[in-house]
């Protein structure tokens, strides 16, 4: 089978993945910490939006909106993660540029699918970027925070936020020409949304063998 093959496979092998790490993360439910359920929800929702975004392109055949949504809830989750488990203290400035930031995408759902009624070529949403912008400010910032404490003795905290800071900053650089790749027609986009779909495999590979190792050691 060619690489571009299994490439047009990926898309099917993703909610079967997802839930094997919901299954993973049930039986390690009552032994894993605060941080890693917050996770495990994190897997549950992206599992969830996954099935909508199918629904809604089979009966609809458009399923933009939930890439707004997508971008809502995971930005929100890890506001939460950081406000919540990993900052020391809470960074107020940066915790109320999170909210800005979901207040803003709340606002392009509201602009793009109740006020005005925009044709899918037309559609160019920033609220991915954003999100991707503002979770990497996050873990820029805990990194800032830690190296200036010297008191961060847990290295799982420190490997959780450099994939974060990796996978988000990779992922910016794939949305970053969303509306090109909407609009584009010599099939090149199709490289785009594979690389981007082997990294969230890949980060939510990363996310559900947390939650199995955090479980077994608190086990």
């Amino acid at each position: 089978m060619k690489f571009i093959e299994i490439l047009q496979y990926l898309p099917k092998f993703y909610p079967i993945f997802l839930t094997t790490g919901l299954i993973i993360g049930i039986v390690s439910y009552r032994y894993i910490d605060r941080l890693h359920k917050t996770i495990f929800f994190y897997l549950l929702a992206m599992l969830i939006v996954d099935i909508v975004s199918r629904l809604l392109k089979y009966f609809y055949f458009n399923n933009q909106i939930m890439l707004l949504v997508y971008s809502l809830i995971e930005l929100f989750v890890f506001v939460l993660l950081y406000r919540n488990y990993l900052f020391s203290k809470k960074n107020k400035i940066l915790i109320f540029t999170g909210y800005l930031g979901t207040i803003y995408i709340i606002g392009e759902i509201v602009y793009y699918f109740i006020i005005n009624d925009t044709k899918p070529e037309q559609f160019q949403p920033y609220a991915k970027v954003v999100d991707n912008f503002i979770i990497i400010l996050l873990a820029l910032t805990f990194l800032y925070e830690k190296m200036n404490s010297f008191k961060e003795s847990r290295w799982d905290n420190f490997r959780l936020n450099i994939v974060v800071l990796v996978f988000f900053t990779l992922n910016t650089l794939i949305f970053l020409p969303f509306n090109f790749l909407v609009n584009e027609a010599s099939g090149i986009k199709f490289y785009f949304w594979a690389c981007n779909l082997i990294l969230v495999v890949i980060f939510y590979g990363f996310l559900i063998s947390e939650i199995w190792r955090n479980g077994r050691i608190r086990k």
